[in-house]
């Protein structure tokens, strides 16, 4: 896994299922300062979690508990990102 500089924007984007949107948001609001989940295209299933280089491996471990769990996420992909929406 790449290391990323704690005070660093980082967004997990990938796809799953858009009926488990809501599960997924909800599990990440309950680690709270974890991560913001935006649904970036609903037709496709295309998710993002922002977060900070500080909390990038707790997001990215929430998301392997969630696939472990049986939900499927596909393509997931963790890059740097200057967009980043908190509201």
């Amino acid at each position: 896994m790449i290391m990323y500089s704690p005070l660093e924007n980082i967004k997990i984007k990938f796809r799953i299922d858009i009926k488990n949107v809501l599960y997924v948001n909800s599990i990440m609001d309950s680690y709270e300062g974890v991560g913001i989940v935006r649904t970036l295209d609903s037709s496709k299933g295309q998710v993002a979690v922002y977060t900070s280089g500080s909390m990038c491996k707790q997001a990215l471990d929430v998301l392997e508990n969630l696939r472990k769990e049986g939900l499927s996420i596909k393509d997931l992909e963790v890059d740097r990102t200057s967009d980043v929406d908190y509201y």
